[in-house]
Protein backbone atom coordinates (compact mmCIF):
# COMPACT_ATOMS: atom_id res chain seq x y z
CA UNK A 1 0.00 0.00 0.00
CA UNK A 2 1.38 3.61 -0.64
CA UNK A 3 -0.15 6.34 0.95
CA UNK A 4 -0.43 9.90 0.86
CA UNK A 5 -0.07 11.51 4.62
CA UNK A 6 -0.01 15.63 4.68
CA UNK A 7 0.92 16.44 8.05
CA UNK A 8 0.69 20.22 9.64
CA UNK A 9 -1.34 21.08 6.40
CA UNK A 10 -3.70 18.03 6.28
CA UNK A 11 -3.00 14.40 6.37
CA UNK A 12 -4.61 11.63 3.57
CA UNK A 13 -3.70 8.02 2.18
CA UNK A 14 -3.44 6.20 -0.62
CA UNK A 15 -5.13 2.99 -1.08
CA UNK A 16 -8.81 1.97 -0.47
CA UNK A 17 -9.45 0.81 3.18
CA UNK A 18 -12.11 -1.33 4.40
CA UNK A 19 -14.75 -0.20 6.44
CA UNK A 20 -15.45 -1.04 9.88
CA UNK A 21 -19.16 -2.33 9.65
CA UNK A 22 -19.30 -2.25 13.76
CA UNK A 23 -20.34 1.34 13.11
CA UNK A 24 -24.12 2.61 13.99
CA UNK A 25 -25.89 4.69 11.45
CA UNK A 26 -28.60 6.34 13.65
CA UNK A 27 -28.02 9.91 14.42
CA UNK A 28 -25.90 13.26 13.41
CA UNK A 29 -22.59 13.56 15.49
CA UNK A 30 -21.65 17.45 16.38
CA UNK A 31 -18.17 18.72 15.77
CA UNK A 32 -16.43 21.15 17.60
CA UNK A 33 -14.12 24.11 15.55
CA UNK A 34 -10.62 24.86 16.16
CA UNK A 35 -8.97 28.07 15.95
CA UNK A 36 -7.64 27.13 12.44
CA UNK A 37 -11.18 26.19 11.57
CA UNK A 38 -10.65 22.67 11.24
CA UNK A 39 -13.54 20.23 12.21
CA UNK A 40 -12.75 18.60 15.32
CA UNK A 41 -14.47 15.66 16.38
CA UNK A 42 -14.12 13.53 20.05
CA UNK A 43 -13.07 9.70 19.96
CA UNK A 44 -12.47 7.37 22.63
CA UNK A 45 -9.43 4.91 22.06
CA UNK A 46 -10.54 1.93 24.10
CA UNK A 47 -12.69 3.33 26.54
CA UNK A 48 -10.39 6.50 26.82
CA UNK A 49 -10.61 10.02 26.14
CA UNK A 50 -11.62 12.14 24.40
CA UNK A 51 -9.06 12.97 22.21
CA UNK A 52 -9.43 15.40 19.75
CA UNK A 53 -9.06 14.25 15.72
CA UNK A 54 -9.46 16.24 12.94
CA UNK A 55 -11.98 15.71 10.22
CA UNK A 56 -10.58 14.85 7.02
CA UNK A 57 -12.08 14.60 3.81
CA UNK A 58 -8.91 13.99 2.10
CA UNK A 59 -7.65 11.16 4.16
CA UNK A 60 -8.79 7.29 3.29
CA UNK A 61 -6.78 5.92 6.08
CA UNK A 62 -6.83 7.43 9.39
CA UNK A 63 -3.71 9.00 11.55
CA UNK A 64 -2.47 9.31 15.08
CA UNK A 65 0.17 11.02 16.46
CA UNK A 66 3.08 9.09 18.19
CA UNK A 67 2.43 9.67 22.09
CA UNK A 68 -0.76 9.10 21.77
CA UNK A 69 -0.20 5.56 19.96
CA UNK A 70 2.57 4.93 22.37
CA UNK A 71 -0.20 4.79 25.62
CA UNK A 72 -1.73 1.80 23.82
CA UNK A 73 1.71 -0.07 22.94
CA UNK A 74 3.01 1.27 19.92
CA UNK A 75 6.77 1.00 19.54
CA UNK A 76 8.47 2.37 17.01
CA UNK A 77 10.11 -1.23 15.75
CA UNK A 78 9.60 -0.51 12.01
CA UNK A 79 7.75 -4.09 12.05
CA UNK A 80 4.95 -2.19 9.53
CA UNK A 81 5.27 0.44 7.95
CA UNK A 82 5.00 1.74 4.01
CA UNK A 83 6.05 4.89 2.17
CA UNK A 84 3.44 8.09 2.32
CA UNK A 85 3.15 11.01 0.18
CA UNK A 86 3.61 14.57 2.25
CA UNK A 87 2.01 17.74 0.57
CA UNK A 88 5.78 18.55 0.36
CA UNK A 89 7.94 15.29 0.03
CA UNK A 90 7.64 11.35 0.26
CA UNK A 91 9.07 9.47 3.24
CA UNK A 92 8.51 6.12 4.66
CA UNK A 93 6.10 6.11 7.98
CA UNK A 94 5.14 3.23 10.56
CA UNK A 95 1.26 1.86 10.78
CA UNK A 96 -0.53 0.96 14.13
CA UNK A 97 -3.84 -0.55 15.19
CA UNK A 98 -5.34 2.09 17.15
CA UNK A 99 -7.33 -0.35 19.82
CA UNK A 100 -11.40 0.66 19.52
CA UNK A 101 -11.58 3.39 18.48
CA UNK A 102 -14.97 4.70 18.72
CA UNK A 103 -17.02 8.38 18.86
CA UNK A 104 -20.46 10.05 19.04
CA UNK A 105 -21.24 6.54 21.62
CA UNK A 106 -21.29 4.29 18.62
CA UNK A 107 -19.51 0.98 18.83
CA UNK A 108 -15.38 0.98 18.75
CA UNK A 109 -13.92 -0.52 15.81
CA UNK A 110 -9.73 -1.53 15.76
CA UNK A 111 -8.35 1.15 13.41
CA UNK A 112 -5.07 0.71 11.15
CA UNK A 113 -3.68 4.01 11.53
CA UNK A 114 -0.57 5.62 10.08
CA UNK A 115 1.74 7.17 13.16
CA UNK A 116 2.93 10.85 12.84
CA UNK A 117 6.13 11.21 14.72
CA UNK A 118 5.76 13.55 17.38
CA UNK A 119 9.47 14.21 18.80
CA UNK A 120 9.18 13.96 23.12
CA UNK A 121 8.39 17.36 24.97
CA UNK A 122 6.63 19.12 21.36
CA UNK A 123 2.90 19.96 21.63
CA UNK A 124 0.28 18.18 20.11
CA UNK A 125 -2.09 20.74 18.50
CA UNK A 126 -4.13 17.24 17.91
CA UNK A 127 -4.03 13.97 18.58
CA UNK A 128 -4.49 12.69 15.09
CA UNK A 129 -6.75 12.71 12.00
CA UNK A 130 -10.18 10.97 11.76
CA UNK A 131 -9.92 9.15 8.04
CA UNK A 132 -12.71 7.59 5.76
CA UNK A 133 -11.82 4.16 6.70
CA UNK A 134 -13.33 5.19 10.38
CA UNK A 135 -17.10 6.65 8.83
CA UNK A 136 -18.37 3.18 8.54
CA UNK A 137 -21.58 4.41 6.11
CA UNK A 138 -21.62 3.94 2.63
CA UNK A 139 -22.92 7.39 2.69
CA UNK A 140 -22.51 10.46 4.57
CA UNK A 141 -22.89 14.15 4.63
CA UNK A 142 -20.73 17.07 6.04
CA UNK A 143 -21.88 20.67 6.93
CA UNK A 144 -19.07 22.42 7.36
CA UNK A 145 -20.95 25.65 8.39
CA UNK A 146 -23.30 23.82 11.03
CA UNK A 147 -20.35 21.58 12.34
CA UNK A 148 -22.32 18.33 11.59
CA UNK A 149 -20.93 14.85 10.29
CA UNK A 150 -24.55 12.77 9.23
CA UNK A 151 -23.75 9.40 8.27
CA UNK A 152 -26.10 7.17 6.40
CA UNK A 153 -27.24 10.79 4.99
CA UNK A 154 -29.92 11.03 2.05
CA UNK A 155 -28.11 10.39 -1.35
CA UNK A 156 -26.60 13.51 -3.10
CA UNK A 157 -28.80 15.68 -5.38
CA UNK A 158 -26.51 15.81 -8.33
CA UNK A 159 -22.88 14.92 -9.32
CA UNK A 160 -20.35 17.06 -8.55
CA UNK A 161 -17.40 15.16 -8.20
CA UNK A 162 -16.21 12.21 -8.46
CA UNK A 163 -14.16 9.37 -5.74
CA UNK A 164 -10.99 8.37 -7.69
CA UNK A 165 -9.23 5.00 -7.45
CA UNK A 166 -7.39 5.83 -4.40
CA UNK A 167 -10.35 7.01 -2.13
CA UNK A 168 -9.94 10.89 -2.65
CA UNK A 169 -12.37 13.72 -3.64
CA UNK A 170 -11.82 15.03 -6.90
CA UNK A 171 -13.57 17.58 -8.50
CA UNK A 172 -12.91 20.31 -10.99
CA UNK A 173 -13.30 24.50 -10.75
CA UNK A 174 -14.22 27.14 -13.32
CA UNK A 175 -12.85 31.13 -12.75
CA UNK A 176 -12.12 34.04 -14.53
CA UNK A 177 -9.16 33.90 -16.76
CA UNK A 178 -8.58 30.33 -16.87
CA UNK A 179 -9.81 28.88 -19.91
CA UNK A 180 -10.11 25.07 -19.09
CA UNK A 181 -11.32 23.42 -15.89
CA UNK A 182 -8.81 23.55 -12.51
CA UNK A 183 -8.36 20.33 -11.13
CA UNK A 184 -9.65 20.07 -7.37
CA UNK A 185 -8.60 18.09 -4.79
CA UNK A 186 -11.12 18.58 -1.81
CA UNK A 187 -9.37 18.48 1.41
CA UNK A 188 -10.80 19.34 5.10
CA UNK A 189 -7.38 18.56 6.79
CA UNK A 190 -5.82 21.42 4.84
CA UNK A 191 -6.76 24.75 6.51
CA UNK A 192 -6.47 26.97 3.40
CA UNK A 193 -6.17 26.61 0.05
CA UNK A 194 -3.75 25.78 -2.18
CA UNK A 195 -2.58 26.91 -5.62
CA UNK A 196 -0.20 25.02 -8.05
CA UNK A 197 1.89 27.62 -10.34
CA UNK A 198 0.26 26.29 -13.49
CA UNK A 199 -3.11 28.22 -12.07
CA UNK A 200 -1.05 30.80 -10.86
CA UNK A 201 0.33 31.73 -14.48
CA UNK A 202 -3.39 31.20 -15.60
CA UNK A 203 -5.30 32.89 -13.23
CA UNK A 204 -3.25 35.89 -13.03
CA UNK A 205 -0.09 37.22 -10.82
CA UNK A 206 0.84 37.08 -6.97
CA UNK A 207 -1.12 39.83 -5.39
CA UNK A 208 0.86 39.64 -1.68
CA UNK A 209 3.13 37.96 0.96
CA UNK A 210 1.62 36.13 4.07
CA UNK A 211 3.49 35.72 7.10
CA UNK A 212 1.76 32.28 7.73
CA UNK A 213 2.66 31.09 11.19
CA UNK A 214 1.99 26.78 12.30
CA UNK A 215 -1.03 24.96 11.06
CA UNK A 216 -3.52 23.00 13.67
CA UNK A 217 -1.87 19.52 12.11
CA UNK A 218 -0.24 17.13 14.05
CA UNK A 219 3.58 18.04 13.83
CA UNK A 220 3.38 21.83 13.48
CA UNK A 221 5.20 23.91 11.71
CA UNK A 222 7.81 26.66 11.69
CA UNK A 223 6.24 30.24 10.28
CA UNK A 224 7.22 30.98 6.64
CA UNK A 225 6.21 33.57 3.83
CA UNK A 226 3.98 32.51 1.35
CA UNK A 227 2.44 34.34 -1.69
CA UNK A 228 -1.52 34.28 -1.91
CA UNK A 229 -3.42 35.05 -5.22
CA UNK A 230 -6.74 36.22 -5.40
CA UNK A 231 -8.85 34.54 -8.00
CA UNK A 232 -12.41 36.22 -9.19
CA UNK A 233 -15.71 34.53 -9.99
CA UNK A 234 -14.56 30.94 -8.85
CA UNK A 235 -16.83 28.07 -9.04
CA UNK A 236 -16.76 24.89 -7.38
CA UNK A 237 -19.83 22.44 -7.82
CA UNK A 238 -22.85 24.21 -5.95
CA UNK A 239 -20.38 26.86 -4.75
CA UNK A 240 -19.10 29.87 -5.54
CA UNK A 241 -17.30 32.82 -4.83
CA UNK A 242 -16.85 36.53 -6.38
CA UNK A 243 -13.80 36.94 -5.41
CA UNK A 244 -11.42 34.40 -3.34
CA UNK A 245 -7.72 34.27 -2.24
CA UNK A 246 -5.58 31.37 -1.89
CA UNK A 247 -2.12 30.42 -1.36
CA UNK A 248 0.64 29.42 -3.93
CA UNK A 249 2.36 26.65 -3.55
CA UNK A 250 4.52 24.48 -5.20
CA UNK A 251 3.71 21.01 -3.33
CA UNK A 252 5.26 17.44 -4.29
CA UNK A 253 1.34 16.54 -3.75
CA UNK A 254 0.33 18.01 -7.40
CA UNK A 255 3.46 16.03 -8.82
CA UNK A 256 2.00 13.44 -7.03
CA UNK A 257 -1.46 13.46 -8.85
CA UNK A 258 0.00 14.01 -12.45
CA UNK A 259 -1.13 17.60 -11.86
CA UNK A 260 2.17 19.58 -11.90
CA UNK A 261 1.40 20.77 -16.27
CA UNK A 262 -1.62 21.80 -15.41
CA UNK A 263 -4.08 24.10 -13.18
CA UNK A 264 -5.13 22.82 -9.53
CA UNK A 265 -5.55 23.33 -6.16
CA UNK A 266 -6.51 22.19 -2.52
CA UNK A 267 -9.51 23.14 -1.20
CA UNK A 268 -9.02 23.50 1.99
CA UNK A 269 -11.40 24.55 4.82
CA UNK A 270 -11.20 28.69 3.94
CA UNK A 271 -13.57 27.67 1.23
CA UNK A 272 -15.06 24.58 3.08
CA UNK A 273 -16.51 26.60 5.94
CA UNK A 274 -19.55 27.99 3.50
CA UNK A 275 -19.75 23.78 2.38
CA UNK A 276 -22.03 20.86 2.41
CA UNK A 277 -20.58 17.88 0.75
CA UNK A 278 -22.44 14.19 0.60
CA UNK A 279 -20.51 11.73 -0.30
CA UNK A 280 -22.17 8.36 -2.30
CA UNK A 281 -19.34 5.39 -1.98
CA UNK A 282 -22.24 3.23 -3.44
CA UNK A 283 -21.66 4.99 -6.74
CA UNK A 284 -18.08 6.79 -6.31
CA UNK A 285 -19.49 10.68 -6.69
CA UNK A 286 -20.25 13.73 -4.24
CA UNK A 287 -21.61 16.67 -3.81
CA UNK A 288 -20.44 19.94 -2.98
CA UNK A 289 -23.00 22.22 -2.48
CA UNK A 290 -23.22 25.30 -1.03
CA UNK A 291 -24.37 25.21 3.19
CA UNK A 292 -25.51 29.07 3.20
CA UNK A 293 -27.05 31.19 0.49
CA UNK A 294 -24.71 33.75 0.06
CA UNK A 295 -21.64 31.21 -1.56
CA UNK A 296 -24.71 28.95 -3.57
CA UNK A 297 -23.82 29.02 -7.12
CA UNK A 298 -27.80 29.43 -8.31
Amino acid sequence: MHSILKTGIALAALGLTALPATFALDEDVTLQRAPSGHLLIPVTINGDGPYDFILDTGASHSAVASAVAEQYGFQSDWDEFDQVQALTTRFSAEFFELPNLGYSGRAPANINSVVIPVPEGHPIPVAGLLGADAIGSPRYAIDFALGQLTLDAAAPQRVDGQINSIGLLITTASMRRTYRPVHVLVDSGSARSIANFPLVRAAGSRRMGLRMGTVNGIDGREQENIDTLMVRNVEIGGLCFAGFQMLEGDLDIFRHMGWEDEPALILGMDALQHARITVDRETGTFELAAATNRFDCR
